[in-house]
């Protein structure tokens, strides 16, 4: 059986520093909240109208929990 656990290659991040993970996750977040802002707000409008009261969250509320929901998915899913 072969020991992994004195191997430091696994432990690398690909040549990646922190800050480029960061930036890079920063992109993808703001890509994917102004994707979602224009759709939550549609649906937050059509809420309102059909049951003539507010919903609980607001339309850029409901988008900054999609997009923080949605953006780990794609780096560690």
């Amino acid at each position: 059986m072969t020991d992994f656990t004195n191997d430091a290659s696994w432990s690398a991040q690909d040549g990646k520093s922190a800050s480029a993970t960061s930036t890079e996750y920063k992109v993808y977040f703001s890509l994917i909240l102004l994707a979602a802002l224009p759709i939550c707000t549609l649906i937050w409008a059509f809420s309102t109208v059909r049951n003539v009261a507010l919903p609980e969250q607001g339309p850029l509320r409901k988008a900054w929990s999609e997009a923080h929901s949605i953006t780990p998915r794609i780096f560690w899913g």
